[in-house]
């Protein structure tokens, strides 16, 4: 008896498309082993670059470690015997050290090696130089293998151990001395190298040194720069309080305060939304307690809940200082957040030495100390808007204030330096004075001045050399 086959239901229909698909998908996310089977193999990055740089070897080596027929204590002249790889892709040197590696695929732990038979360099190439950094001008060098060799024993040590946390201050002792290991190893003879130099124990042993005591620092401060960025972007002030030091502080801003932060930023999580918000840090250096250095890109787009257009759209790059608290990473130091603040980065000395000078005139106004304006204004001081200004015209108001009035408000910011050659300096800065006139018993407000100071180094102190205003009569708005 022939059995009737029956049409598949609906629901059978849709079962079988449905397998169907997820057949395809497999095959989709699956390669083909050769062997028929259905493993899943990773998907291919597809990231791919190219990488150029120069050997920089100039010390004296015992010239058989690199295959030379001929034995002698030499500097290398000719590096074509060295070969260079990275990530699987190999080029020869050329006769100077230059070298290029072309479609070198993208890795997690890349390492970029140039070798002549005993004769190793390295240089680790981390992620985001992959992707963020100039990679034709890799040097590889005594240095960076050192670093290359405690990075490695970092990862035997379950550690990821980054450039920055390598070159903290505190670890350059271990790190020069992997360094003299090396000079000295690459003069000794041939025999003596059963490997290569950088296998010797004399080489190794150090390494591992390091690598254990060298702290991981990096990756949870950029992880914090991280949170911190998210933090804006949900305008959690709760967190932000945990995020910012009670001690903090800006160089440039004396006004600034972990108080002055909090309120600030309170006021704009409510009428202010970041309609874009970039943060990308360029560098990054550890100093001793507990501190870093993280120079920080952010791009800043904010717009008005009210009106619903944009009202600031800046970009701030800025030095920040960190400092770990107990167990927790927080600014400490240096992060413009009002739109008076700078937007450059103060990276030389002559910053901080303007910035303290405005912070010494600022705590005298507060205390009426006439020394400290006597030695920041310089003897040949004037103003363009007033020919009346002189030196002893200014100490003699400020003089006449201290006795005529009290200090009631001395509001400050240092907008900008620019400076001119080594010696001089225009200061855009904001500032706003109110005092009591005691014999009235009334207020007098000098309202918001905006001025571009000229400042002068004079026998290695900066001092105010031209157009500060003063007088309650000068202009408060020389922008």
């Amino acid at each position: 008896m022939r059995l009737k086959r029956h049409k598949p239901g609906l629901k059978q229909f849709g079962r079988l498309v449905y397998s169907l698909i997820l057949l395809s998908m497999i095959f989709a996310f699956t390669g083909c082993t050769g062997k028929g089977d259905l493993t899943f193999n990773p998907l291919p990055d597809g990231s791919e670059f190219t990488i150029a740089g120069k050997i920089n070897l100039s010390e004296i080596v015992e010239t058989d470690l690199a295959g030379s027929v001929r034995a002698e204590l030499a500097a290398i002249s000719d590096f074509s015997g060295f070969t260079v790889s990275a990530a699987g892709i190999t080029a020869r040197a050329a006769k100077d050290g230059s070298f290029s590696l072309k479609n070198v695929p993208f890795s997690e732990s890349m390492l970029l090696k140039a070798q002549a038979d005993k004769i190793v360099l390295m240089r680790r190439v981390s992620e985001d130089e992959l992707f963020y950094s100039d990679l034709s001008s890799m040097e590889l060098g005594l240095q960076t293998t050192a670093e290359a060799l405690v990075w490695q024993q970092g990862v035997v040590l379950d550690k990821n151990l980054t450039a920055a946390d390598i070159r903290a201050r505190e670890y350059e002792s271990q790190i020069t001395a992997i360094v003299t290991a090396l000079k000295l190893s690459l003069q000794l003879a041939e025999a003596s190298v059963a490997k290569t130099v950088v296998d010797l124990p004399a080489i190794v042993n150090p390494a591992k040194t390091a690598a254990a005591n060298i702290l991981e620092r990096e990756i949870v401060l950029r992880d914090a720069n991280s949170v911190l960025r998210h933090i804006m972007i949900r305008k959690d002030i709760d967190m932000l309080k945990v995020y910012i030091s009670a001690s903090f502080g800006n160089d440039w801003d004396s006004s600034s305060s972990w108080d002055d932060v909090i309120l600030h930023f309170t006021g704009l999580f409510e009428d202010f939304t970041f309609e874009e918000i970039g943060w990308k840090i360029t560098d990054m250096e550890f100093l001793p307690d507990s501190r870093a250095r993280v120079r920080t890109e952010v791009a800043v787009k904010l717009k008005s809940l009210a009106s619903e257009e944009i009202v600031r759209q800046k970009t701030y790059v800025f030095d920040a200082l960190w400092r770990k608290e107990g167990n927790f990473w927080k600014v400490y130091r240096n992060m413009p957040y009002r739109d008076t603040h700078p937007t450059q980065v103060g990276a030389d000395a002559r910053w901080g030495e303007i910035a303290e000078a405005h912070r010494e005139l600022q705590a005298a106004l507060a205390v009426e100390n006439l020394e400290v304006f006597s030695h920041r204004i310089s003897q040949v001081f004037g103003n363009d808007w007033d020919v009346t200004s002189t030196r002893n015209d200014l100490l003699v108001t400020a003089q006449s204030r201290f006795n005529a009035m009290d200090v009631k408000v001395a509001g400050y910011s240092l907008d900008s330096v620019e400076f001119i050659g080594t010696d001089r300096a225009n200061v855009t800065c904001s500032a706003q004075v109110r005092v009591i006139s005691l014999i009235p018993g009334i207020d007098i407000d000098s309202g918001p001045i905006k001025a571009i100071v000229e400042w002068r180094k004079e026998e290695g102190v900066w001092k105010i050399f031209r157009n500060l205003p003063y007088r309650f009569t000068h202009p408060v708005n020389l922008n």
